[in-house]
C-alpha cells in the first residue's frame, strides 16, 4: 500500500480519523494524501447529479476560502502532528466541487490504495461526513474505504473480523488485505452470521470455505465461526467485541443499509464501535 487518501473537514471528528492514518501509514510505510473540498456547489432543485450549477460566487470570494482552507491545514496539523510523533510523507491539497463526487473521482486513480472516512457517535458533533455522504462513498468509492469511529484511538490489527457470505471474492479480499496489513499478523476470524438455524449445508459451506481459505492464502492464523442471530447486524457487531477492525464486502447491502440508513433512530456507533474496512466486489471480479 502506497498512498492513503483522508478528507477533513477540520472538525475534531477527521481529526481523530487523520491521526488514525497517521499512524497506520507510519506501521505499513504508506503515505498520506489530505484533501478538503470547498463544496461552491449545490444541487439545482429537480436535476440531475450530472447537471450541477454552481452558485454565484465571485472569484476573489473562492481564492479567499481556499487560501483560508490552505492555513486552516496548518493549524489543523499542528496539532496532530505532534501527538502522533510521525515521520510519515504527506501532502495536503484544497479543492472545489461536491465532497462524494471528488472522492470518487479521488478513489479511481491508480496513486490511491486506501481512503479513510470519519464518522461522529454524536449528534453533538458537527461535522459534513453524514451517514448519508459516507453511504454514498462506501457504495461508489473504487478502491477500499475504511470508517474510523470518533472515539476510536489506533492500536494494531491483531485481532480482525471478517463478516462472511461465503462469497469466492472472500478470498481474493484476504489476499488483498493480508498484502497490504500483514505486518500486523493479525488473526483472522472468519464469521458468519443467520438469522436461521445453523444446518448441515452451512456447515459444509464454512468447511469448504476453511479448506480454501487456508490453501489459497498460505496464511495460518485463521478462526471460524458460525452463529445464529435474530438480527444479523447485531450478530456481527457482537462478534467484533475486543478486536481491532471489521473487514467486510460493500455488496453486503442488508449490513451497509441497517447502519447508514437515515431513518433510523440509532447512531451508527451504536452499532459500530471499531474502524470497518470494506472492499467493492468489481476489484475482485476476475
Amino acid at each position: 500500500m502506497k498512498t492513503i487518501l483522508i478528507p477533513t473537514d477540520f472538525s475534531d471528528i477527521s481529526k481523530n480519523a487523520v491521526a488514525y492514518g497517521f499512524q497506520l501509514a507510519q506501521n505499513i510505510g504508506a503515505e498520506i494524501k489530505l484533501i478538503h473540498v470547498l463544496e461552491i456547489y449545490k444541487f439545482a432543485a429537480g436535476t440531475s447529479e450530472a447537471e450541477l450549477i454552481s452558485t454565484i460566487l465571485p472569484a476573489e470570494n473562492i481564492q479567499e476560502m481556499e487560501d483560508t482552507a490552505r492555513k486552516s491545514f496548518d493549524n489543523f496539523l499542528s496539532d496532530i502532528l505532534p501527538r502522533v510523533s510521525t515521520t510519515v510523507p504527506y501532502q495536503t491539497n484544497v479543492i472545489t466541487g461536491h465532497l462524494v463526487n471528488e472522492m470518487v473521482v479521488q478513489s479511481a486513480l491508480p496513486s490511491i490504495d486506501l481512503i479513510i472516512l470519519a464518522v461522529s457517535g454524536s449528534q453533538d458533533l458537527m461535522t459534513r461526513f453524514t451517514h448519508n455522504t459516507i453511504s454514498a462513498i462506501l457504495s461508489e468509492a473504487q478502491c477500499p474505504v475504511m470508517v474510523v469511529p470518533s472515539n476510536f484511538a489506533f492500536r494494531p490489527m491483531k485481532q480482525v473480523v471478517m463478516a462472511s457470505d461465503f462469497q469466492k471474492e472472500e478470498l481474493d479480499m484476504i489476499a488483498n488485505f493480508l498484502n497490504s496489513f500483514n505486518v500486523f499478523n493479525p488473526q483472522i476470524t472468519i464469521l458468519h452470521v443467520t438469522n436461521r438455524p445453523v444446518d448441515f449445508r452451512t456447515e459444509l459451506k464454512m468447511a469448504g470455505m476453511k479448506q480454501l481459505v487456508t490453501e489459497k492464502t498460505h496464511y495460518h492464523n485463521f478462526d471460524f465461526r458460525l452463529k445464529n442471530h435474530k438480527n444479523v447486524v447485531q450478530g456481527i457487531i457482537e462478534q467484533t467485541a475486543g478486536a481491532d477492525l471489521l473487514l467486510m464486502l460493500k455488496e453486503h447491502e442488508g449490513f451497509f443499509k441497517s447502519l447508514f440508513e437515515a431513518s433510523k433512530a440509532e447512531k451508527i456507533t451504536h452499532y459500530l464501535k471499531i474502524p470497518m474496512l470494506s472492499y467493492r466486489i468489481e476489484n475482485f471480479a476476475n
